[in-house]
Order: C-alpha cells, then sequence, then structure tokens
C-alpha cells in the first residue's frame, strides 16, 4: 500500500480546513445579512403599524365622537375622548421607548416620536375640555385641530424621506415596497364643529403647542447618536453641528443650544443661539466650537441641549447625551 508523503498530507488537511473556514466565514456572513435586513423590515413595518393605529384612532374614533356631538360642545363624549387620549398616549409610548431601533433610522425615528407625542398632546388637552364650558372646548378643538395638521406635515415631509433615504444608504432600497405613507390623522373638513380654519397661535400665545427637539449632532462631522461615541483622531477638533426641529405649531425665536464637554480636566459649556425656526418640524442647524481637547486615549463625556423654549411642556427629546474619545 503506498503511503503519501507526510507534507502532502498537511497541504491536503491544511486546504481542507481553509475550504471549511471559508464555509462558515459564507454561512455566518449570510446570516448576519439576513438578521440585518430582518430587522430593518422589522422596524418600517412595525412604525407601519403605529401610524396606521394612530390614523385609525382619528379617523375611526375621534372623528365620528366630534360627529355624533352635532357641533354641539355639550353632546361630546368626554369618555370617548378619554380612550383616544389613552390609546395616543400608548401608541406615542411604544414609540419613545422602542429600543430595537436600527441604528440607520435613528433620525427617522425622532420624526415619529415627535408626530405621536403631538397627537398624543393635543387628544389629551381635548379630553381635559370635554364636557366644560362651550367656548373652552372649541378653543381646544381649533388647536387639537392644528396640532393634528403639523403631525400630518412631519410624517409626510420629514418621516416618510427619513426612512427612504435611510433604506436607500443601508443598501435596502428594495425595502422601500414596505413604506407607505399613512392617512391624515382625521377629515378635518368633516370635523362637525367649525374648528377647520383655526389661525395659527401667536407666538406668545402659553395655550398654543410648543416644543423643540434635537435632530442630530455631528462631532467633526461624524455623526454621534443618544448614547454613542466618536472617536477623534488626527487633526479632528471637537466641533459640535446641532440640527433643531420645532415641533409646535409657532414660529420660535433665541432658542439657547448648549454643548457641555466633561474631560478630567475642566467641564467646558459653550452656548450658540439659533435666531429662528419655523412651526411645524422646521428645523436649523448651527456650529459650537471653542472646545480644548482631552487627553490622549480619554473618554470625555458629551450633553447637547436645545431649548427649552417658553411654554414648553414635553422636553425629554431637548437633551442628547454620548461620548467622545480623544485617539492618535
Amino acid at each position: 500500500m503506498r503511503v503519501l508523503p507526510a507534507w502532502l498530507t498537511m497541504l491536503g488537511s491544511l486546504l481542507f480546513l481553509f475550504v471549511v473556514l471559508a464555509f462558515i466565514f459564507l454561512v455566518a456572513r449570510g446570516c448576519i445579512a439576513t438578521q440585518e435586513s430582518t430587522q430593518i423590515r422589522k422596524y418600517v413595518t412595525g412604525a407601519d403599524s403605529l401610524l396606521s393605529d394612530s390614523s385609525d384612532l382619528g379617523n375611526g374614533q375621534l372623528q365620528p365622537a366630534l360627529k355624533r356631538a352635532g357641533g354641539e360642545p355639550g353632546r361630546v363624549s368626554r369618555e370617548a375622548l378619554s380612550r383616544v387620549a389613552d390609546r395616543s398616549e400608548d401608541l406615542y409610548r411604544r414609540a419613545l421607548e422602542n429600543d430595537e431601533v436600527p441604528p440607520e433610522f435613528d433620525d427617522a425615528h425622532h420624526y415619529l416620536v415627535s408626530a405621536l407625542g403631538i397627537r398624543a398632546q393635543a387628544t389629551a388637552r381635548l379630553a381635559s375640555a370635554a364636557g366644560g364650558d362651550g367656548g373652552r372646548f372649541q378653543q381646544a378643538l381649533a388647536e387639537a385641530v392644528e396640532s393634528f395638521r403639523i403631525s400630518d406635515g412631519i410624517v409626510r415631509n420629514h418621516y416618510i424621506p427619513a426612512v427612504g433615504d435611510a433604506l436607500q444608504e443601508a443598501g435596502h432600497g428594495r425595502d422601500r415596497v414596505y413604506l407607505e405613507e399613512p392617512e391624515p390623522f382625521m377629515d378635518y373638513e368633516e370635523v362637525g364643529f367649525e374648528a377647520g380654519g383655526a389661525s395659527v397661535p401667536a407666538q406668545d400665545d402659553p395655550n398654543a403647542l410648543h416644543g423643540v427637539e434635537i435632530v442630530s449632532v455631528t462631532v467633526a462631522g461624524q455623526p454621534l447618536y443618544p448614547g454613542g461615541n466618536v472617536v477623534l483622531t488626527g487633526s479632528d477638533e471637537p466641533v459640535f453641528s446641532v440640527t433643531v426641529a420645532n415641533g409646535g405649531e409657532v414660529p420660535e425665536t433665541a432658542v439657547p443650544v448648549e454643548v457641555i464637554l466633561n474631560t478630567r480636566a475642566e467641564r467646558q459649556a459653550r452656548t450658540v443661539t439659533i435666531e429662528r425656526i419655523e412651526p411645524g418640524g422646521g428645523q436649523a442647524t448651527v456650529e459650537v466650537s471653542g472646545f480644548r481637547p482631552g487627553q490622549l486615549n480619554e473618554t470625555a463625556e458629551v450633553t447637547v441641549k436645545a431649548g427649552p423654549v417658553e411654554y414648553e411642556d414635553y422636553t425629554q427629546n431637548n437633551t442628547l447625551t454620548g461620548t467622545v474619545t480623544f485617539g492618535m
């Protein structure tokens, strides 16, 4: 019986091992790609479900409850409006507390949270005004209609395009088929009350919806996500570019944007003011600089804060925290 040379046997074993490892690598890579694709589709379809449920809530429950009152505030069912408000709050909380948002959709998700938050706040105010003074309810309804229209605009003009861009950048453009633009929250011409022609509130109106939020932050051109870290290398400078959106009903002026950088040596705080942000999802971007870098390989905490503006009730989306590492 002829025996193969030892070196040939070893070469064959190494070749076999290489083939096995290559196979394992390709399978693992395929599994990771499949998992990523599944997560993206899960997010897009889940967000679509939240928006569809919200639209169904407005068109299927709130609008019929208002129409049944026949234009008479005293006949509006406070119980029915409270159910709508509770459900709106639940949808908003589900979006806000979603911890499975793929990184590619962080920016888009802020718009989803803002739109559902505006609806939750508006329905809560409307429910609290039901069953009381007729004039107060009419005013609350006019303000709610304006808020609902703003939320529709945020979804249509900001959220949907942002998700489409994220899908394209992630190489999942074909998954746009899962992205559907939901119906408006209500048919505002069929509310049943004289609320459709409400005028835009004044900037100093405490009853108007006021609210700004941080949309995105970059450090030396690199995105800083909530809880994330940016590594600065070479000639990178700790220069922060902050984009702020106005989800309220009125223009906001003199909006402060503060960046705090906590290095081992000192706490550095810099503030820049945005002159004006238009309502209904308008955005403005400012640059905050003048920070002294930390020590080599030091990781410093960063806090970015926008506002709050006067009469702003909800401020949880005004602050973003993360870290910056000063590398080689």
